[in-house]
């Protein structure tokens, strides 16, 4: 009898979008088949996952049942007897392995597209939030082109923070995008969000302080012919003139985006939605709605959650989490509330 393994029951009309948000946050068991019948599809996960990180995807169901494994071509983890922790950046593939050499040879003779091996030698820091690396294999080189979503960005990934792992995430705000909407991203880095926000006709105003992020985001949005106005410095002194104006703010600074919640929820008309990303325990996912909920009242308004969701796994125990909110603010106390400072 074959092992029981766990999944998700989920939907079909979910399954694509639950399929890729697994990928980024590293659950799902890619050795094993995806099952279906009429109105669901079963998603192997994998058992190391915390049932509490699934089940903030989205209302689904953990299952264990039978899947038949997939063997329609040699994988990485066959090839090595083990699974190891890699992504791909364009033509890089960034590896966090106990013994890179040997997964870098693995992971260049399965993906041929791959021309570079890196892996990190620092933790994300400093004021831009960046890593540092050591070549393994191929190219000498940190410099790629990747595409998502019909868009290609220029990334230099020890100048500028990028991860392709908020793709799922990424698509789902920008598909909240209307045309004509004013988007505010507060922290565009190369213009993942910003980019494909504008792609949809929103009119984004984009911000970073990282002057090298700054300047590949020019060079993206030249690549991609599409238009945005870019601002090169502090967010927290760069929204003075936008109060009440956005449609969308976008928040991906997960390490410190709630030193910035007051301009944030300055910079949102009545009915705005602030898209807000953190880093949170296992056991208290969703504790910053308290911060973004005392910050409003602070500021004479409301933050009324529409949205919250784990993006993806980040540390043991502790994820990369995602809570919208919409901002109402009584007209006559929002606007004297935005001037001063």
């Amino acid at each position: 009898m074959s092992e029981l393994t766990p999944g998700l029951k989920v939907p079909r009309s979910m399954g694509e979008r639950i399929r890729r948000a697994l990928i980024e946050m590293g659950a799902l068991d890619k050795g094993k088949r995806i099952r279906s019948d009429d109105s669901h599809v079963y998603i192997p996960v994998l058992d190391s996952i915390s049932p509490d990180a699934l089940k903030g995807l989205a209302d689904v169901e953990i299952v264990h049942m039978e899947f038949d494994e997939d063997r329609r071509r040699i994988t990485v983890e066959e090839i090595l007897g083990r699974r190891p922790s890699f992504e791909t950046i364009g033509d890089i593939a960034v590896v966090e392995d106990e013994e890179p050499e040997r997964s870098a040879e693995a992971i260049m003779a399965v993906h041929r597209g791959i021309r570079t091996v890196l892996t990190p030698i620092s933790d994300v820091e400093g004021e831009f939030r960046l890593r540092r690396y050591r070549h393994v294999a191929g190219e000498m080189k940190t410099l790629t082109i990747h595409r998502e979503h019909g868009i290609r960005y220029k990334v230099d990934l020890e100048r500028a923070y990028f991860s392709p792992r908020l793709s799922t995430e990424r698509l789902r705000v920008a598909e909240q995008v209307r045309p004509g909407d004013l988007v505010v991203d507060m922290f565009a880095g190369v213009g993942p969000f910003s980019l494909l926000m504008a792609k949809r006709g929103a009119r984004v105003i984009a911000i970073d302080k990282n002057p090298c992020a700054a300047k590949l985001l020019k060079e993206n949005a030249r690549m991609n012919r599409l238009d945005v106005e870019i601002r090169e410095g502090d967010a927290s002194s760069l929204t003075e003139d936008l109060a009440d104006k956005a449609d969308h703010v976008v928040m991906n600074l997960p390490h410190s985006a709630s030193l910035f919640l007051t301009e944030a929820i300055r910079t949102a008309k009545n009915g705005g939605v602030v898209h807000y990303y953190t880093f949170a325990p296992e056991d208290d996912l969703y504790r910053d709605v308290r911060i973004i909920e005392e910050k409003a009242r602070e500021l004479g308004c409301k933050a009324a959650v529409t949205y919250r969701s784990v993006v993806r796994s980040y540390a043991p125990r502790k994820y990369n989490v995602v809570i919208d909110f919409m901002v109402k603010k009584d007209a006559q106390r929002g606007r004297s509330t935005s001037m001063e400072t």
